[in-house]
């Protein structure tokens, strides 16, 4: 994964630990909320590539660039952990000429939902199809859809786990869309299933 996008989300840890809203936090680094998602979103390079703005931003949240540092060795830690032995991911099925094996599909451990919402709009629609893999662990950035013991099942980009869960959603604002960080408890979750194919049924 792009570096500038590891150290937007180890922002985004920081942030969620310090209990700001992005605005909160914008505003006590001294900039805009538009110009904080996109460090948080790595599409502003001024946060990875100078040191003084690296600096200024993580101090108006309270910690320091080792807390950063910290942070982001976890992240990419965590996105290098590979698919078990004898799973097949996403790309599994999928043929050299753009065809697809639809056999791969039809084994255990596969299942499908609905998606209700449209919190991973334009990549997963209401109304769409998911098949998600209930035998194969998720990896960072990869869609899943997160079970609760509720009965609730969430579309969401998975980012990474520990006590809690740490995922993405979308929120729509205009033609764009912003990206927002959610931790959920790990007590509430039954499991966490990564989309392997999805589809507009329409």
């Amino acid at each position: 994964m792009d570096k500038a996008l590891i150290y937007g989300q180890a922002l985004a840890q920081l942030r969620m630990r310090a209990r700001l809203s992005q605005d909160k936090a914008a505003e006590a680094a001294g900039t805009s909320q538009p110009t904080w998602a996109r460090y948080e979103s790595g599409d502003s390079r001024a946060f990875l590539d100078r040191l003084a703005v690296r600096s200024k931003v993580v101090r108006a949240l309270g910690f320091s660039l080792r807390d950063l540092e910290a942070e982001a060795e976890l992240l990419a830690t965590d996105m290098h952990y590979g698919t078990p032995e004898g799973s097949q991911g996403f790309s599994a099925g999928l043929s050299a000429s753009g065809g697809v094996d639809l056999a791969v599909f039809n084994r255990p451990g596969l299942q499908q939902v609905r998606i209700q919402t449209d919190e991973l709009s334009p990549y997963l629609r209401a109304g769409s199809l998911a098949i998600y893999d209930t035998e194969r662990l998720p990896l960072p950035g990869e869609g899943v859809i997160v079970r609760l013991r509720d009965g609730r099942s969430l579309p969401r980009f998975y980012v990474r786990q520990a006590v809690e869960l740490w995922v993405e959603y979308w929120v729509a604002e205009g033609d764009a869309h912003r990206r927002v960080m959610q931790s959920l408890n790990m007590a509430d979750i039954t499991g966490i299933y990564p989309i392997v194919l999805r589809g507009e049924t329409d």
